[in-house]
């Protein structure tokens, strides 16, 4: 949460956005802009961020004071004895808020250092309990590290330069006194010319890492400059001209001078981990670098081309536990985007794990394990595992995006609500991280916070990626909550933005008959007896089709032939589908009982006393589904 909450009208943000970046440039987090829409103010966001803020800054202009919202946000903040009222053009205050000292920024002229802006300082600092540069120390260090700029003639070399960031990116993640932006989010500033300090506002990141790399022949070089995402002051710029037989050891003297530009402590096992490069083979790690950038690009042909570079960067060095790691993650890529050779690659994924595991550290291989015993449907020795695991291994310090150890396990037996909070925290920290908004907006759909996850697919409409499968739930989020027109609206949208993975005759056909139920589950009980949807992603589609369309029989027959007969809860990670708003009618039914005793859900929930949040003890010996 963030220390002061900025209340405006719309119409009036090129106004604010001074201000709101005067005030961050004092070390104060402030939360003034987000991607809601208009008519949502008043929502449990909303209303949770102005309960959790130090101090509510209204800025009172001609349009505010005539917006219900600001007016709204005024008198709870006024209430709370934390409101502090700004003005522009000499606005007419509402009769409620003329009792109230107003700060008049009409001659403030941007000056952060001017009698005006120091006089609204004063206010805030009351508020907050202490000056705000004494604030600024006290916060955690952050950066964010933008994509290096390919300088080489070949640009076909992209992807060397790439993959200097990632892992500069992984080696600064490994500093426990950094914070550091995800790649995902990183990425998306690549090819554009960005300005630094709006970069560190956007991200709020203290630090911005950009850089260069030229490669040619057997010599590389790369610069780095570290920048001050306050001020723009560059507070570290380096040259580096070595042949590429060094490029290990140049990393892990970039990486250490960076921490050393920052004033950081360096831990001795931090400082092992980043010297650690995995492997000594360069024509491996160039695999690995190449391997990286197809397995990004989520298209059939990358990925095929991503899982050929990884096994031949094992062949060349059997140990290199990241080119296992490629290996397990491109597969798991490939599964989704070639949906009629799903259960082979699953299948091989889940041996890669087991090779992935017998070479990473103890800490890491025991996260692995925990999320093996899941996949093998042991959530009894999973959770075991985790709650040792967590003991060396802090559950704050897991990747969210990777949805490990605890959270792993907890979506995988039907427990959402308790990681809400964090997941919509990892998504504050990393707003353009595609996976992240993924998640959030599936936990949301989960947990029958429909609006919330409506807002948050808005949210993330502008970022990378393939949408096809977002728009199939967005559709399926409308029953009924939404007019036939609006219902049609969206599912040619879903039409238009679907990958060729999703082109399908199934999603044709129902275009048509989106508003004639009985005619939709005609098609789909044809389709779950086609041979040609008998793969495990093309099932999954079928049973939440079914279940818009209320087809109770072919949604409990999909689900069981996925789930269950195919192993689909094993060998992925969407067995949380199961819980989809939109199965709610489905889970009623007996036999979805069935489902679940067979996937051994009930049997974890019953010896552990753990249960799901859709389900219930029911007796010495039974249970029922609550929702």
């Amino acid at each position: 949460m963030a220390d002061i909450f900025v209340s405006y009208a719309r119409a009036d943000k090129a106004r604010v956005a001074p201000l709101v970046a005067a005030l961050e440039r004092q070390g104060w987090s402030v939360w003034w802009d987000p991607a809601i829409a208009p008519g949502q103010e008043f929502d449990d966001r909303i209303a949770e961020e102005i309960d959790q803020a130090s101090a509510v800054v209204v800025v009172w202009t001609p349009t505010s004071v005539g917006s219900r919202w600001v007016r709204g946000e005024a008198r709870e903040a006024a209430d709370r004895s934390i409101l502090v009222p700004v003005r522009f053009e000499n606005a007419r205050l509402p009769i409620d808020a003329r009792v109230m000292h107003t700060t008049d920024l009409d001659s403030w002229n941007e000056d952060a250092k001017g009698p005006v802006f120091q006089e609204l300082l004063g206010a805030l600092s009351l508020l907050l309990k202490k000056a705000p540069r004494a604030q600024e120390a006290e916060r955690r260090t952050s950066i964010c590290v933008l994509p290096f700029a390919n300088m080489s003639d070949d640009r076909e070399q992209e992807y060397f330069s790439d993959g200097i960031s990632e892992d500069i990116i992984t080696d600064l993640s490994k500093v426990s006194a950094l914070s550091v932006i995800a790649r995902n989010t990183a990425f998306t500033f690549k090819g554009r010319h960005v300005d630094v300090p709006q970069v560190a506002r956007q991200l709020k990141v203290s630090h911005v890492l950009e850089g260069s790399v030229r490669k040619a022949g057997n010599r590389v070089r790369i610069t780095a400059q570290l920048i001050d995402g306050v001020n723009g002051d560059h507070l570290w710029a380096e040259r580096y001209d070595r042949d590429l037989a060094d490029i290990f050891a140049l990393q892990d003297e970039i990486s250490k001078a960076i921490v050393a530009a920052l004033r950081l402590k360096l831990l001795p096992e931090e400082k092992k981990a980043i010297e650690d490069r995995g492997t000594t083979n360069l024509q491996a790690y160039d695999l690995l670098l190449r391997a990286r950038t197809h397995n990004g690009q989520l298209s059939r042909e990358s990925l095929t081309r991503a899982i050929d570079l990884a096994r031949e960067a094992i062949a060349l060095d059997p140990k290199f536990a990241e080119a296992h790691g490629l290996l397990y993650g491109a597969l798991l890529n490939y599964a989704i985007v070639v949906p009629e050779h799903s259960t082979k690659a699953w299948k091989e994924a889940y041996k890669t794990l087991d090779r992935l595991i017998a070479l990473v550290p103890d800490a890491q291989a025991a996260v692995l394990r925990a999320q093996k015993l899941i996949r093998d449907g042991d959530y009894l020795g999973a959770d075991q595992l985790v709650s040792r695991a967590e003991q060396d291994f802090p559950a704050s310090s897991l990747p969210v995006r990777g949805y490990a150890g605890r959270m792993g396990l907890d979506l995988a037996v039907g427990r959402f609500e308790t990681h809400l909070d964090g997941v919509r925290a990892a998504a504050r920290r990393d707003p353009l991280d595609r996976i992240v908004s993924w998640l959030l907006r599936e936990l949301l759909d989960i947990t029958g916070r429909l609006d919330e996850a409506e807002a948050e697919s808005e949210r993330s409409r502008d970022l990378p990626g393939d949408r096809g499968f977002i728009e199939l739930l967005a559709f399926l989020r409308m029953k009924g909550r939404a007019t036939p027109d609006q219902l049609k609206a969206q599912y040619a949208r879903f039409l238009a933005s679907r990958g060729a993975e999703m082109r399908v005759p199934i999603f044709d056909q129902l275009a048509p008959v989106v508003l004639d139920p009985q005619a939709a589950r005609s098609l789909i009980q044809q389709a779950i007896n086609d041979p040609a949807y008998g793969d495990l992603t093309r099932t999954i589609w079928l049973g939440l089709l079914a279940g818009f369309f209320d087809a109770t029989d072919e949604a409990l027959h999909a689900m069981r032939r996925a789930f269950v007969d195919m192993g689909g809860a094993r060998l992925t990670s969407v067995d949380r589908y199961l819980w989809m708003p939109v199965l709610s009618k489905a889970r009623k039914d007996a036999r979805f009982k069935d489902i679940v005793r067979d996937l051994g859900l009930y049997d974890y929930w019953k010896k552990s006393g753990k249960w799901g949040d859709f389900a219930r003890p029911n007796g010495n010996d039974d249970f029922e589904i609550i929702r």
